[in-house]
């Protein structure tokens, strides 16, 4: 699921503390959250993995974590709150798996 978030700088941090909550280790190919740079304008969007793959882990908006990791490092809480939230509405299941 993509959203945009024009207030993302870009710091790819929220992507390495996802890695860090599904392995345990900093390894953002993996993670459940992936910035992409916008082609043709300033800004990013944010994608919100729905699906376990070889590369990916679903977004669980970090299971068990009173706040996710990715919310806790990013700039703009309260937009990737919203998107969070709005991605596990549409994908109850994937608040209930263990990530």
């Amino acid at each position: 699921m993509i959203f945009d978030m024009p207030t993302c700088g870009g710091c790819r941090t929220c992507e390495v503390m996802c890695s860090f909550h599904h392995l345990g280790i900093f390894r953002p190919i993996v993670s459940s959250i992936k910035i992409i740079d916008k082609e043709n304008e300033p800004g990013f969007t944010v994608r919100l993995v729905e699906k376990n793959d070889t590369m990916n882990f679903a977004c669980d908006g970090c299971k068990g974590l009173d706040i996710p990791l990715c919310m806790e490092v990013c700039k703009d809480r309260e937009e990737l709150e919203k998107m969070i939230n709005d991605f596990l509405k549409k994908t109850p299941s994937l608040g209930e798996q263990k990530g």
